[in-house]
């Protein structure tokens, strides 16, 4: 049985890995690549009607509004604080089955645990070679949250935005759900696709937002 388990999953998540290879001399994927989204959401706390209005409806909407959409439930993100494992395991069975309830449908749309695939640490440990310390100090989420936790943060937290380009970039996506306080780490995500591509030769699309006007949204 177990051996079984691991062949489905290996079949599983091959193909979730197969959509961000491509050839880096290929044409610039936004002329010619059909339009994705991504976006994620963290298995801590207990959704609410502000969630759902603010987030999950719009997921619901954009399954028939793209060609290729991705949801991830982070639980990467939500370790960046100390997190009970028996809990999150948990929770992350309770933010399927919620997504599921509230209308995300596995046949319109991928929905997969982030953890499970480990080319989002792989890439993002490729991003943060790239991006200058003192850009992730100034960002406005880090202040507020390592004075939120009264002490001076780790380096999880402090990296955190440049996991969430990996988890964007991956998939070579080219739309993304954000509130209004996501903006600051969609611009980073966008400046740092446009360096790997000065570089290395057009590979990854320059990612847009599509804003929302609640503020819960992606990776919050």
């Amino acid at each position: 049985m177990a051996l079984h388990s691991m062949r489905k999953a290996r079949e599983r998540w091959s193909f979730i890995r197969a959509l961000h290879k491509g050839s880096a001399a290929a044409p610039a994927p936004q002329k010619d690549s059909k339009k994705r989204v991504f976006s994620g959401i963290q298995p801590t706390g207990i959704l609410h009607l502000g969630n759902y209005l603010g987030a999950i409806e719009s997921w619901v909407r954009l399954q028939d509004e793209y060609d290729s959409v991705l949801y991830s439930i982070v639980d990467l993100h939500s370790i960046t604080v100390p997190q009970d494992p028996a809990v999150l395991r948990q929770s992350i069975l309770d933010m399927t089955a919620v997504l599921l309830a509230c209308g995300i449908n596995p046949e319109k749309s991928i929905l997969f645990q982030q953890s499970q695939v480990s080319e989002h640490t792989q890439l993002s440990w490729i991003l943060s070679c790239m991006v200058r310390l003192p850009r992730l100090q100034h960002l406005h989420q880090w202040k507020a949250k390592t004075t939120k936790q009264k002490h001076d943060g780790t380096v999880g937290l402090l990296t955190y935005p440049v996991l969430q380009a990996a988890d964007i970039l991956l998939y070579k996506s080219t739309h993304v759900p954000v509130g209004e306080d996501q903006i600051q780490h969609m611009e980073l995500v966008q400046d740092l696709a446009q360096s790997f591509n000065k570089k290395y030769g057009e590979f990854f699309p320059v990612p847009e937002s599509i804003l929302s006007m609640c503020v819960l949204v992606f990776l919050t």
